[in-house]
């Protein structure tokens, strides 16, 4: 068996179906792996994937000819899955596409095509709920700061949702699990940048608990919660746990005699 080992990146992953397209050998003794994700294995050779560019965009098209533009969109939304295995399902889905041909976006009965639909669906879901529940606060040089941690790779996603809502502020939008932000500067374009300074981070981690309008938002959400109305297990559903300690909310900070804030 021979293993193709990619980074977690879109080129690369293309790269890695490259070579594995271009080697001679039947997809059955070949498969994809993510960087760190597998214990190696007896009788398999390992190879390291050099991600180009050149390769990447031979593989985009020819999908885009050969099977349909849908097909590049499911293998796009598929590498910002959180999923250690998505690299060899996108290996697989192509295998069967490029036997099927454009109906295979619609056989989901292939395993395949299956679990590429899944990828999307819950990369589209969760970057959906993410333009709902990022909180951006005001650093003192008045830059609008945020921070999020999703399960998937949803930022450039989210980020361009709010290059349209926020199109005329400067605003930094920072994924803490990847450490990569979306920065954007007022009436431009934005862009995705990786390796955040240390002292960046901790200004955007703080800047929820130093901004007076963050108080004033805590405040008025726990005055008019009702207590006995409340419904632990409804909320979970509408606004899972994961999301909530970025939100400005549901951060614990010193509230006003009297208030009880959860």
């Amino acid at each position: 068996m021979d293993v193709y080992v990619c980074e977690d990146d879109f080129c690369s992953i293309l790269s890695g179906i490259y070579d594995a397209g271009t080697s001679g050998r039947p997809s059955r003794e070949q498969r994809l792996e993510l960087k760190g994700q597998r214990e190696p294995e007896l009788f398999c050779r390992y190879l390291e994937v050099q991600p180009e560019k050149r390769k990447a965009e031979s593989v985009m098209g020819t999908v885009r000819e050969r099977i349909s533009g849908e097909a590049c969109r499911l293998l796009w939304t598929a590498s910002l899955s959180g999923d250690g295995e998505k690299a060899d399902w996108m290996y697989r889905f192509l295998v069967d596409g490029f036997r099927q041909g454009p109906k295979i976006v619609h056989m989901l009965s292939l395993p395949s095509v299956f679990q590429m639909v899944e990828y999307d669906r819950a990369v589209g879901n969760e970057a959906h709920l993410l333009t709902g529940f990022v909180r951006f606060a005001r650093l003192p040089e008045g830059i609008l700061a945020g921070s999020i941690g999703p399960k998937n790779d949803v930022l450039a996603i989210v980020a361009e949702h709010f290059e349209d809502r926020l199109s005329g502020e400067n605003w930094m939008l920072w994924d803490e699990k990847r450490d990569k932000a979306a920065v954007h500067q007022a009436n431009r374009e934005t862009v995705l940048l990786r390796g955040i300074p240390e002292d960046i981070r901790r200004r955007i981690k703080a800047a929820g608990t130093q901004d007076p309008y963050g108080d004033l938002w805590r405040v008025f959400v726990h005055t008019i919660s009702i207590k006995e109305r409340e419904n632990r297990k409804c909320q979970m559903t509408h606004l899972p746990l994961r999301f909530r300690e970025y939100m400005t909310e549901w951060q614990k900070t010193p509230c006003p005699p009297g208030m009880d804030m959860v």
